[in-house]
């Protein structure tokens, strides 16, 4: 109930701000980010980004550090999920990338430390903040089809929110909307991210057979779909013979 009260919020927030600049949120799967663009982590580390995601998946999310919203509730619930999914945390990345260059290393590793609170001791080892005072983050966002508008009265940034599945050579496999996954969808999208080297044989099984509901956010078995679509064809086809039918009788 928590987390579907915040996704309505989280809905809500782009209304409520002014209609000045609104942020946009058309993130492609497919895409291909710049990997060679530098941040900075928690610990004052400069690399680019295709040394941190050191040949492996990653879930990726846009926010910032100082975010009093929703940036720490997702972090928490990617974080706590994480911990179901059954998955070796040493072959994936959760990446946190701030959007706001006047973050530091020091904003950096207080963002980090919360999530210690949901995160399990191994899986708090997948997690980097990254900063960058030369924008980065924000030209990382708009390549992944994220903007953001900053509201300076407020000190505060409106934008939307989500987990982007990342492939090691930096693809958008997957795009799953803030605080409707589930710990199977994050399980789900990593594998698909990884191109195969992450996963049970159930998993790829499931992905042959699975598509994605974009109108839910979620993984869905693409048989059920399609047994429930045809079941509601064929209530149709029923209901329209028995109307013509009844039709015909009254004539």
């Amino acid at each position: 109930m928590t987390r579907l009260l915040l996704l309505v919020f989280l809905l809500l927030l782009p209304t409520a701000a002014s209609a000045s600049a609104r942020p946009s949120f058309n993130p492609k799967v497919g895409a291909q980010l710049d990997l060679d663009r530098v941040f900075q982590d928690s610990s004052g580390k400069q690399a680019p980004l295709s040394d941190i995601l050191d040949g492996r998946p990653a879930l990726l999310i846009f926010g910032y550090d100082k975010c009093p919203n929703l940036c720490g509730v997702t972090q928490q619930a990617v974080a706590s999920d994480l911990n179901k999914t059954g998955l070796d945390p040493s072959t994936y990345n959760a990446l946190f990338v701030s959007i706001d260059p006047s973050e530091t290393a020091g904003d950096a590793a207080s963002a980090r430390s919360a999530v210690a609170q949901s995160a399990s001791p191994a899986g708090f080892s997948a997690w980097h903040f990254l900063t960058s005072a030369d924008g980065a983050g924000a030209d990382l966002a708009s390549e992944a089809g994220i903007t953001f508008d900053r509201r300076d009265r407020i000190a505060q940034y409106v934008h939307p929110i989500a987990i982007i599945a990342l492939t090691p050579q930096g693809r958008i496999a997957q795009v799953l909307p803030a605080l409707s996954f589930e710990p199977r969808d994050l399980r789900l999208a990593l594998v698909e991210a990884s191109v195969g080297r992450l996963g049970s044989i159930a998993d790829h099984v499931f992905l042959l057979c699975a598509g994605f509901d974009t109108s839910k956010g979620q993984y869905t078995s693409a048989i059920h779909a399609l047994v429930k679509t045809a079941g509601m064809a064929t209530l149709l086809v029923l209901g329209a013979s028995l109307f013509i039918l009844t039709r015909g009788r009254r004539v």
